[in-house]
């Protein structure tokens, strides 16, 4: 092996040295940085299943209430009740049916468009872990395709055939 032989050998490993540490560096970083985010996937999906009454009543129930604690929807839907029992109260309809229905109306239509909402987020919160998810898996391919190309490199600028020899 000549001169030049080395020096393509030596330049050729330093690339793919530097190509791999690089790759191999943001890894890690990207898998550490994304980690809560594809975490939250699975929640998010898990939280879908349960509103959609996939795990059963008392998980479909708890998921339920979950929603309604966290939405603001419990707030919303009392003060909303309130105004309509104020307003019938002050025209002496309170106990009547048209009063009862129309906080029926009122609360399903409230809980259909908070329940859309709130399912929206969730399947866009279940979409960033999966998006995180991809751009790791990607920085990892990366990391491989880099290692196997590097050795690919090292074996071209040695003059080597597919069979090893020369």
């Amino acid at each position: 092996m000549g001169f030049s032989a080395n020096k393509s050998k030596n330049s050729s490993q330093q690339q793919s040295t530097s190509a791999s540490t690089s790759f191999n560096q943001a890894y890690p970083f990207l898998q550490e940085a994304y980690a809560p985010a594809t975490e939250y996937t699975g929640q998010a999906s898990n939280a879908i299943a349960s509103l959609l009454g996939l795990g059963g009543g008392d998980s479909q129930n708890a998921a339920f209430q979950n929603f309604k604690d966290s939405s603001g929807y419990n707030f919303i839907q009392n003060e909303g009740v309130q105004g309509i029992e104020g307003s019938a109260a002050s025209k002496g309809l309170l106990k009547s049916g048209s009063t009862l229905k129309a906080i029926t109306g009122y609360s399903s239509n409230l809980a259909k468009s908070f329940l859309d909402s709130y399912l929206s987020n969730l399947g866009g919160l279940s979409n960033t872990g999966i998006q995180a998810g991809q751009i790791i898996g990607g920085a990892g391919n990366q990391s491989n395709s880099s290692s196997s190309s590097s050795g690919t490199s090292k074996g071209s600028s040695f003059g080597l055939s597919v069979t090893g020899k020369r």
